[in-house]
């Protein structure tokens, strides 16, 4: 008996130690909400040697766990204003309790339609408003974070043609459950539910694949949570599979703000991003992206087994010689292969990613015809240290979504429409990846002044409205003005943009000026 007694108390302080073990290999951080104000200043911290060389900045949101040792980001940015990190309580050794920010979002157009990257709200004229704010929570491997959103917009009538707008059928509102997400962490690996907003690939204002231009939808996730380390180099990854929905009284931003009653019901969403930086090329990133989607009733047309079902972004061939039947499953397909290269030496950064909206024959094809059915974006991004906590951040970046002369030969469509999915690649009637619109060409100039949170900025901005498809050349010109300051524990930043769009609506002659704003407060409690 006395044995028995002690094998028993033996094996319970093995299993107890080994739970211990796990918890302390837990790394549990609430993540970064998709273009908020940090997680547009980590990018520049980076730059200038304070924050991980290895995190890509291509797999978003990030988790707020990233350190110099000791210290939090926060305090590379203001650490004697808003302290190292937000009100934490910590139960004992292995939980803790965070109150995330409030965040108020305001944005006004004063004669059509503008702006993207904002997540929850609709492509709207007038006045609409976005509230935030939560709780996070964790218990050792177990991650709770609850940051519902609530969207209202005024949504009035604004100036249309037979070829772009919709006249609303009055205002708008709708609570999301926003930023939120439950997960298991252990280690660098973590898996779960979120509504999160993704980001993938390496651009700053546009990203082809997924952005924070839609609402954040309903995924189940596999992925990193920092980056894992391996003999060559180290990864980041994010495996999801997502319910796509779409609401047919809204206008459709892939079909020029139109509204349209389309049939199929929601759609299943597989899709992937991977980055792998090499231990022998330090600042280098390469990556790639890929999504499938298809309607919920057409899942099993795939095949029998789970993985074909479910996960057939991973199986799937690239090729259509080996794809024929794709039309007949109502298969959508995107990809894109990236690259971002850091040089903390020169506190700068370059960065392409170049994409496909449809399959090519075979390898050949690919070589023969690079540019069909091609979007890409490129851009760089430079810090110039001017004193002590005080720098000019410097950017550029194109994004090409028009179809290349390619399409005389063969025409692939704009990029986010399928013949298949009459719904494109959306998520409540917003695009999902680049959000300027259907077939647009985007120049973005900016040069800011940082002194920690405070903030002013310029920025230049070329728009190209699907120039294939229309007679006249639809062209918005703007500038715009970026503050940001700070008060005690709050923080509003601004975008004040003015622009002149030449041929509205693709109508020759037709020159408009629309005031495109939007006001960000952040309170830190």
């Amino acid at each position: 008996m006395i044995t028995c007694l002690r094998k028993f108390f033996f094996a319970k302080k093995i299993l107890f130690g080994s739970f211990l073990l796990i918890f302390h290999l837990v790394s549990t951080a609430q993540t970064i909400p998709v273009g908020s104000l940090l997680d547009e200043a980590m990018r520049s911290i980076q730059l200038t040697g304070k924050l991980d060389s290895l995190v890509s900045f291509t797999v978003r949101p990030l988790a707020s766990s990233a350190k110099i040792p000791g210290r939090s980001i926060y305090s590379f940015i203001d650490s004697a204003e808003l302290g190292d990190q937000p009100s934490s309580y910590v139960w004992g050794k292995y939980g803790q309790l965070t109150v995330l920010p409030v965040t108020l979002i305001q944005q006004y157009n004063t004669h059509h339609p503008y702006g993207w990257n904002d997540g929850a709200m609709i492509a709207a004229k007038g006045y609409q408003t976005l509230v935030s704010a939560g709780l996070y929570a964790s218990i050792g491997p177990l991650e709770l974070q609850l940051q519902p959103e609530l969207v209202y917009a005024a949504n009035p009538s604004y100036e249309t043609t037979n070829e772009y707008g919709t006249n609303p059928i009055g205002s708008y509102s709708k609570v999301f459950l926003g930023q939120s997400s439950i997960r298991l962490t252990v280690g660098a690996v973590s898996a779960g539910l979120s509504t999160e907003n993704l980001w993938w690939g390496p651009g700053i204002h546009s990203s082809l694949l997924m952005s924070n231009n839609a609402p954040g939808f309903l995924h189940g996730f596999f992925s990193s949570k920092k980056p894992v380390k391996s003999g060559i180099g180290s990864f980041e990854w994010q495996l999801i599979g997502a319910k796509l929905t779409s609401n047919n009284t809204e206008p459709y931003e892939n079909y020029n703000l139109k509204t349209a009653f389309l049939t199929g019901g929601s759609r299943y969403l597989s899709a992937f991003v991977v980055t792998y930086h090499p231990k022998w090329v330090p600042g280098l990133f390469l990556g790639m992206t890929r999504a499938l989607q298809r309607y919920k009733q057409d899942i099993i047309l795939s095949g029998s087994s789970l993985l074909s079902q479910y996960i057939p972004v991973l199986v799937k061939p690239f090729q259509k010689q080996n794809a024929q039947s794709d039309d007949t499953m109502h298969t959508d397909q995107l990809a894109s292969f990236f690259l971002r290269w850091v040089l903390p030496k020169t506190q700068m950064e370059f960065y392409i990613e170049y994409g496909y909206n449809d399959y090519g024959q075979n390898i050949r094809d690919y070589v023969m015809s690079p540019t069909h059915s091609a979007a890409y974006i490129i851009g760089f991004k430079k810090i110039l240290e001017l004193k002590q906590n005080d720098h000019l951040d410097l950017g550029f970046e194109m994004t090409q979504m028009s179809q290349s002369p390619d399409y005389l030969v063969r025409d692939a469509g704009n990029w986010y429409v399928h013949s298949q999915l009459k719904q494109g690649y959306t998520s409540e009637n917003q695009i999902l990846g680049a959000g300027a619109g259907l077939g647009c060409n985007v120049q973005t100039a900016t040069a800011t002044w940082v002194k920690g949170w405070k903030q002013l900025g310029v920025l230049f901005e070329r728009v190209e409205r699907d120039p294939l498809y229309h007679p006249y050349k639809w062209i918005d010109l703007s500038i715009g003005i970026l503050p940001q300051y700070k008060y005690k524990n709050m923080v509003l930043s601004g975008l004040f943009q003015f622009i002149n769009s030449s041929q509205y609506a693709w109508q020759q002659g037709v020159n408009r000026f629309n005031l495109h704003s939007r006001l960000s407060i952040q309170y830190f409690l």
